[in-house]
């Protein structure tokens, strides 16, 4: 199964659906994940960390 996770678009808001910790967990599941670039930047995560986390930006 693919699993992605979009972008927030609201003001202020700081939530990502997906962590690269959470990603690896799903991953090792058998799930590919996909995430919006900049998704987890409010959040403090960067585009390389889901990228180490083997999570595919796009």
């Amino acid at each position: 199964m693919r699993i992605g996770a979009p972008r927030e678009i609201h003001d202020g808001e700081a939530r990502v659906s997906m962590t690269p910790a959470s990603a690896k967990d799903l991953k090792k599941l058998g799930h590919a994940c996909l995430i919006e670039a900049g998704a987890g930047v409010a959040a403090g995560f960067t585009d390389a960390a889901y990228e180490d986390a083997g999570v595919t930006v796009v």
